[in-house]
């Protein structure tokens, strides 16, 4: 969604070309975006290794959310 809403702003507001304002917009939000990935894995992945009745229930979302 972050990628997407910034790739239209730049499109409106410079009249790039998709595939140009795809690139501008990348290069201006490559770090928030590897950020968040860091931070929802550092947060995730503990919960995949949590034992008992819990790490059953939350095992199967903290993989799957650490995948996408």
């Amino acid at each position: 969604i972050v990628v997407v809403e910034n790739v239209e702003r730049i499109m409106s507001e410079e009249g790039l070309t998709p595939r140009e304002a795809t690139r501008k917009s990348m290069g201006q939000i490559q770090g928030a975006l590897v950020g968040i990935a860091m931070v929802l894995s550092a947060v995730f992945v503990p919960m995949a290794f949590f034992g008992g009745t819990t790490g059953a229930i939350y095992r199967q979302f903290s993989i799957t959310i650490v995948a996408a």
